[in-house]
């Protein structure tokens, strides 16, 4: 479309009619340090993008929170860069401290006893589509990851039942 109404267009408009803050201050609020300076963002990105960025922003703080959290190099391990991680793991522990039926919860209403948490702590994704997908004989360790050397597939009766002793009466 001739007038840039394209995924990243839009969720760059998105962000600045929510008034998010932009890429800098984000960092900043993650504890990341200040960048004031474009050389500095050679640390976070590659040149070729920092190049780019100056070209279209006037100032390190002019840059949109969409463009900066996807222009960062990712973290060890990750898909997402420092910016982008810090917001995930902000909004999941968000999600878990703000649930109250969370199962680690310190409320005695609705708390687990410490051997049932052990049990809840034993089980895997692969354990339970293992016990509840009667057709699968065999699982990945880590389900959501490909097949390597370091996630084998594996036999669904290499896993143990749970055990439900902590829950009798």
């Amino acid at each position: 479309m001739p007038f840039g109404m394209d995924l990243a267009a839009i969720n760059m408009q998105r962000g600045r009619d929510h008034g998010l803050a932009p890429y800098n201050r984000v960092r900043m609020a993650c504890g990341l340090p200040l960048i004031t300076k474009f050389k500095q963002l050679r640390g976070v990105m590659d040149k070729g993008v920092v190049k780019s960025l100056r070209r279209v922003y006037r100032h390190v703080d002019d840059i949109d929170l969409f463009i900066g959290g996807l222009a960062e190099t990712p973290v060890k391990g990750g898909l997402v860069g420092p910016t982008f991680a810090c917001i995930l793991a902000d909004q999941f522990l968000r999600l878990k401290v703000g649930d109250r039926y969370w199962y680690e919860t310190n409320n005695p209403d609705t708390q687990f006893e410490t051997a049932q948490l052990k049990v809840i702590r034993k089980t895997t994704l692969a354990s339970i589509m293992c016990s509840v997908i009667p057709e699968l004989m065999e699982v990945q360790l880590w389900p959501f990851k490909l097949v390597s050397r370091k996630n084998p597939m594996v036999p669904c009766s290499s896993f143990k039942k749970m055990n439900l002793k902590p829950w009798k009466e």
